[in-house]
């Protein structure tokens, strides 16, 4: 079995081939990821087709988010380590848990008040679970961040460790089995982990899944539970479609947001408890059935 270690901090790419024109890459925070806020976060794997990134501002599969309190922590950089063997490629992936989102003022005036992001994260909250009221949110939300000029930027901060991610790629069959491990990851004051499975909101137009429900555009939401033992976003463009199954023990949740400049994002996240130390789930991607 051949193996290639890379810090993707360096200008490098780790590309798995797999079948129909499509190929999986990780590639480096900020490079050839556009313009969006969230192109500093680390991203997984994201997927190509026919030389197409379809992940735009989504992260890609199998990426740690941490909640502390009002604060979240995202992924700034990363070590890979790659093993090649025939159609299986094994790619593990340790995050270092060290960038926060913070909001400025005219692109330049951090505001770095704790108020500020606890009136933030309740209002976030309200958005997940009132659909009810997300409408009138977001368009309050675009209206205060254009009259003030504020915009969302990610910046350093202390590590809250490392989260190591195995992906297990067969690309003959289009499988992904994903191993977490938090077990190098703070746990005092954690209060949720998040596993993100997201690719661009463009592409991936509309949902799925095993309870017969079918969703397109807006009518996805931005963040609800789904209770399916199977949940897809397909590219309806491409013809391709990434699944996911319910995990015992974690929630499901679904969401699709585009917002011109500052999110474009499709995808499937599990919630997990706090204090989980190991967590693994598979993604299948291909055509749709």
């Amino acid at each position: 079995m051949k193996t290639m270690v890379l810090d993707v901090k360096l200008p490098a790419q780790v590309k798995i081939k797999m079948t129909a024109g499509m190929c999986l890459l990780i590639k480096n925070p900020g490079i050839e990821q556009g313009d969006y806020p969230a192109s500093r976060i680390q991203k997984g794997l994201v997927l190509v087709h026919e030389n197409r990134d379809l992940s735009e501002e989504g992260v890609g599969f199998a990426v740690p988010v941490l909640r502390f309190g009002y604060e979240t922590f995202f992924p700034g950089n990363a070590r890979v380590t790659t093993e090649k063997n025939g159609d299986i490629a094994v790619v593990k992936i340790d995050y270092e848990m060290n960038i926060v989102e913070r909001m400025v003022v005219k692109s330049r005036k951090r505001i770095e008040s704790k108020a500020f992001y606890k009136i933030k994260e309740y209002f976030s909250r309200l958005h997940r679970d009132y659909p009810q009221l997300r409408r009138i949110l977001a368009q309050s939300s675009n209206s205060i961040r254009h009259a003030c000029g504020i915009d969302t930027k990610f910046d350093n901060t202390a590590s809250s460790g490392i989260i190591s991610i195995v992906n297990i790629v067969d690309a003959r069959k289009g499988t992904i089995h994903v191993d977490v491990d938090m077990s190098k990851v703070k746990k005092e004051g954690r209060t949720e982990v998040n596993i993100m499975n997201e690719l661009g909101a463009n592409h991936f137009d509309s949902y799925r899944d095993s309870n017969g429900l079918f969703l397109r555009g807006n009518a996805i939401g931005t963040w609800d539970e789904t209770f399916a033992d199977e949940a897809s976003f397909i590219d309806s463009r491409d013809n391709i479609c990434f699944t996911l199954n319910r995990v015992k023990g974690a929630r499901m949740f679904r969401g699709r947001e585009l917002v011109e400049g500052r999110l474009s994002w499709s995808g499937l996240a599990y919630v997990l408890p706090h204090d989980i130390i190991n967590f693994a789930y598979d993604i299948r991607i291909g055509a749709p059935e």
